[in-house]
């Protein structure tokens, strides 16, 4: 199963605005940790921290096959 069928399941059982907005973002941090791993250049660390996610890192998460880390 690719994460955009999971995300499509899930997003038809949210209710509120505060449960979306938690929702996305989630979906932003596994799919920056995904790319840390898998294509580290869509990501931009600071000072050892993760600070943000290109575009494209977010495409190649969301196109991705579901993996039992994320």
């Amino acid at each position: 199963m690719k994460v955009i069928e999971k995300i499509k399941e899930e997003i038809k059982s949210i209710d509120s605005a505060v449960e979306m907005a938690g929702f996305l973002d989630g979906i932003r941090v596994s799919a920056a940790l995904y790319c840390k791993k898998e294509y580290p250049d869509e990501v931009i660390i600071e000072n050892g921290e993760l600070k943000d996610i290109s575009i494209y890192g977010m495409i190649r998460y969301i196109e991705s096959d579901i993996l039992d880390e994320f």
